[in-house]
């Protein structure tokens, strides 16, 4: 299982000891590129004017103090993959004690000043982390290392893993000194470069890169990434992290603009910076006024994005002009006006008579019902007249007498759907009428009751 082969992998790691990662100290190499460094520091004066005049004379890559930058930064690289191999081996063997502290702190040289500081120590009360780690930090570690599942190393694996934290501190103090050095030579090496961001971050780039031809050769997106940290915020403030934001992030021209203008004025920096070095490797201006010139540029372009917007003038209307305007004439504009002018009967539509104007037509005008002049005594136009439609009116014929007339011409007949003609009495319907009212409205009939029986 996992447990089996940590077993297996510390026990390897044990029996090879740290003499089997650390090598790159004990080499002649390494020896007397120090010694060479020491030497020149104590010329730094001589070496800088010498350096000037050779310059002068002939290519920079055949300058010995060049080539020992060149040096300088490979050995950087060396350093840092050291580092690298001796941290993996104190994680290794210091996990059987702190498995979670690896996870906690990402960076490699707070994680060996933590193990310096804990050492075998299971009661973190007793540990002082103060000075060595952020606050948030330092209550992560102790909470979490009092309830870790470790177990105390043995002596053996102490000693290894104190080794391999000074064996670290010492590599780191040894790039310190090589960056230092590099960082005194590269204004007469990079002037521009110098002058736009600072001689120490110039250093750095020039290790990152390997060289100040390498340099020139990397465009402006990753060179605004280079150098990137990855940094454990443990869950406490995640917007402090800083996204796509490499060493020239932390110059002075990105760090003096407002926060929310960082990231452009990151951007801008580093495409700068790419023409700065491509100047620089050919050495066509040792003096740094391109350098000089781009960085007051860069300074007046932050300073005008702060400043605010202009309000809007209100620009004035022109003169009128009493003049007719020029206007094209001729067979098509002719025929253009034609096309699409108001015919007839629009205009009959839109006269109106406001001599004579009652409630009706007015009501009926603004619901648009109405067709102005159209076809009245003031409009040139009549309107179409509407078809009245008659309506016919049946009369019921009612089988009754005549109308009293008695011309001589007056029928008895009748002419009815069920029985066809039949004979009728003139004078039944008036005899009918006169006994219901004699029946109901008699002087001498009295109460009756109009219920049936």
């Amino acid at each position: 299982g996992a447990d089996d082969l940590d077993a297996v992998l510390g026990q390897i790691a044990g029996q090879q000891g740290l003499d089997s990662v650390v090598r790159l100290r004990k080499s002649r190499r390494f020896q007397g590129h120090m010694q060479r460094l020491e030497r020149l520091q104590q010329q730094q004066d001589s070496s800088s004017s010498g350096m000037a005049q050779s310059q002068d004379g002939g290519r920079l890559e055949d300058n010995e103090e060049y080539q020992l930058i060149v040096e300088s930064n490979q050995l950087i690289l060396d350093i840092d993959e050291e580092v690298i191999n001796v941290h993996r081996f104190v994680c290794d063997l210091y996990s059987k004690k702190f498995p979670e502290l690896e996870s906690l702190l990402t960076n490699r040289l707070d994680y060996i000043r933590v193990v310096e500081r804990i050492g075998n120590e299971m009661d973190m009360t007793l540990v002082e982390l103060g000075d060595l780690l952020a606050p948030a930090s330092v209550m992560l570690v102790s909470v979490t290392g009092s309830t870790t599942s470790g177990q105390p190393l043995s002596p053996q694996d102490l000693d290894q893993c104190l080794q391999g934290a000074r064996e670290v501190q010492d590599l780191e103090q040894a790039k310190t000194s090589i960056l230092e050095f590099v960082e005194s030579r590269m204004t007469a090496i990079a002037p521009n470069i110098c002058a736009l961001i600072g001689s120490r971050l110039a250093a750095q780039l020039l290790g990152l890169s390997g060289g100040l031809t390498q340099l020139s050769k990397i465009p402006s997106c990753n060179l605004q990434v280079m150098g990137q940290e990855k940094r454990a915020l443990a869950g406490y403030g995640a917007a402090a992290s800083l996204p796509h934001c490499g060493l020239i992030y932390h110059c002075e021209l990105v760090q003096d603009a407002p926060p929310y203008l960082r990231s452009k004025a990151l951007k801008v920096t580093a495409a700068k910076l790419v023409l700065a070095a491509r100047v620089d490797s050919f050495q066509q201006d040792m003096e740094g006024a391109l350098g000089k010139k781009l960085r007051t540029e860069l300074e007046d372009k932050i300073e005008k994005w702060q400043e605010p917007q202009k309000a809007k003038t209100k620009k004035a209307l022109p003169a009128p002009d009493s003049k007719p305007k020029k206007k094209r004439g001729g067979k098509r504009v002719r025929r253009y006006k034609e096309k699409f002018e108001q015919t007839e009967v629009r205009k009959g539509l839109n006269r109106r008579s406001f001599a004579k104007l009652d409630t009706e037509s007015y009501a009926d005008d603004a619901m648009g019902l109405e067709f102005g002049l159209l076809g009245k005594s003031g409009g040139t136009l009549r309107a179409p007249k509407k078809k009245e439609q008659k309506q016919v009116v049946r009369k019921r014929k009612v089988s009754t007498l005549s109308s009293g007339a008695t011309n001589g011409l007056a029928s008895s007949l009748v002419f009815t759907p069920i029985q066809g003609i039949e004979l009728v009495n003139p004078n039944a319907q008036a005899e009918k009428v006169a006994a219901a009212n004699k029946k109901w409205f008699n002087a001498n009939s009295g109460f009756m009751s109009a219920k049936p029986t």
